[in-house]
């Protein structure tokens, strides 16, 4: 799984890559069973196993939450409140085995930034407060500033089959063909893959209505083995602690920082 071909949950891994560089199976189809029928014979449908998946995903943004998720290329975790607080944090290893890191938090207009990206001009210790207006490309700025970091409201339309195996599990097969950030888009390893990009396979974990883990299987082609990718939800509606550096820690964000996120 290279980060150019796997964009998983639109986190731009491959571009943070480049910056790096640059400074230096299953059952029916969303099915579940159906509750006995009477003698009236009228019957009571429980939800299906898609309807269950997606209920939880559509409760995942409604409320607070902290999230790590983990790939090949590194582990991202973070803390996310709509009410306009989060936090993330970055440890990526980018071609060649060069780990590096990324942290970013936001508090309603006030952005804060610091890497051990090595940069002339940028100083890993300290955190940048940034212009936003100064900052014209998306790549790294969105791993600060997502609403949806996990980009997990897209999570159902790659979902091709599912079911529902006890309350707190539901399995089935995820759609990769579609390229995208949650597919592959190396044509080179789809067809690899052939009509398993198509049915690759995912478990998912329901505490109650919320979501609390994900894993997404790409199966092995070629000489590759499988990867998986990782979301753990934890905190669901609790309180996000998340505060601005201490202003002895903070410096305004030189030209430098701006040629790093614009780069």
């Amino acid at each position: 799984m290279r980060s150019s071909t796997f964009r998983t949950f639109g986190i731009a891994v491959a571009t943070v890559a480049l910056a790096l560089v640059t400074a230096c199976g299953g059952s029916d189809d969303n099915t579940t069973s159906n509750a006995s029928k009477g003698s009236s014979g009228s019957a009571s449908q429980a939800p299906s196993a898609k309807d269950t998946l997606a209920a939880a995903v559509k409760d995942l943004n409604a409320g607070a939450y902290s999230y790590t998720m983990k790939i090949p290329e590194g582990t991202f975790t973070g803390s996310i409140d709509p009410a306009g607080k989060q936090q993330v944090k970055v440890d990526g290893v980018a071609a060649g085995g060069v780990k590096y890191t990324i942290e970013g938090i936001t508090l309603g207009t006030d952005y804060y930034f610091k890497t051990s990206i090595p940069t002339t001009g940028i100083n890993a210790k300290k955190w940048y407060k940034l212009d936003r207006s100064k900052v014209k490309k998306d790549a790294i700025i969105g791993l600060i500033e997502a609403k949806d970091p996990t980009v997990s409201q897209g999570l159902m339309s790659r979902v091709a089959t599912a079911t529902q195996s006890d309350p707190a599990t539901v399995t089935g097969t995820y759609d990769l063909s579609s390229g995208g950030d949650l597919g592959i888009d190396d044509a080179a390893v789809l067809q690899a893959l052939g009509d398993k990009a198509k049915s690759a396979p995912f478990t998912a974990t329901l505490d109650g209505k919320h979501l609390v883990s994900l894993k997404i299987t790409v199966p092995a082609y070629g000489t590759v083995a499988e990867q998986a990718l990782t979301v753990d939800y934890t905190g669901h509606g609790q309180p996000v602690a998340v505060a601005a550096p201490k202003a002895a820690d903070v410096a305004a964000a030189p030209a430098a920082v701006y040629g790093l996120l614009n780069g």
